[in-house]
């Protein structure tokens, strides 16, 4: 399995800070922030998504997903790639 962590999170600048509302990269439909029910897919406000998510469960999220931080127009920098061959998704 593939992480993407953000080795700077608790001190990153603004830009990541407001991500994802400032649309600085690339979307991807499994992110939590996309809402799928209406067509065409959009992002979900702040407010919309803290009444899904609390911001421990943002923060969890983003820190373990980071694909935004990869995919987007140019890979970050501050982005640790880990592979974990031990474990398994049941």
């Amino acid at each position: 399995m593939t992480k993407y962590t953000c080795s700077i999170y608790n001190d990153r600048p603004v830009t990541c800070q407001e991500y994802p509302w400032n649309f600085a990269n690339s979307m991807f439909p499994e992110c939590i922030f996309i809402d799928e029910t209406e067509s065409p897919m959009r992002l979900r406000t702040i407010e919309e998504q803290l009444k899904l998510n609390t911001v421990k469960e943002i923060s969890e999220y983003c820190v373990g997903c980071g694909k935004c931080c990869f995919f987007g127009p140019a890979a970050c920098s501050k982005l640790l790639i880990i592979e974990d061959e031990n474990e398994h998704i049941t």
